[in-house]
């Protein structure tokens, strides 16, 4: 189990200057300041403005501030008005803020 202080998950950072291909696994969350090309499953996932990923989510809380292109299971997501989504998006829970591209098919995720 990952170290946490008062309710903390921790998280780990993929900074702006990296790029990465291939599968990523996190117990914890995960920010994603660079470029990835591959699929992502941790317990949370945030794309911040500079971030680009091109692959697949698999998470319990997605934030989307950058450019997206995939699929996305996940209970809640959050789509900022800067975050570009393209694909697919199955969630029980989405808030799309004004001013976000969004060109996917979205729905409810099958339990």
């Amino acid at each position: 189990m990952a170290n946490k202080t008062d309710g903390e998950v921790e998280k780990s950072i993929i900074s702006s200057d990296m790029k990465i291909k291939g599968k990523i696994t996190a117990s914890g969350g995960l920010v994603l300041l660079g470029n990835v090309v591959g699929d992502i499953k941790c317990n949370s996932l945030s794309i911040e403005e500079t971030g680009v990923l091109k692959g697949n989510i698999d998470a319990e809380l997605v934030s989307i501030a950058g450019k997206f292109d995939g699929q996305v299971l996940s209970e809640v997501v959050s789509i900022r008005s800067t975050g570009s989504v393209n694909g697919e998006v199955s969630y029980d829970n989405i808030s799309i803020e004004e001013g976000a591209k969004v060109e996917a098919q979205l729905g409810k995720k099958k339990q």
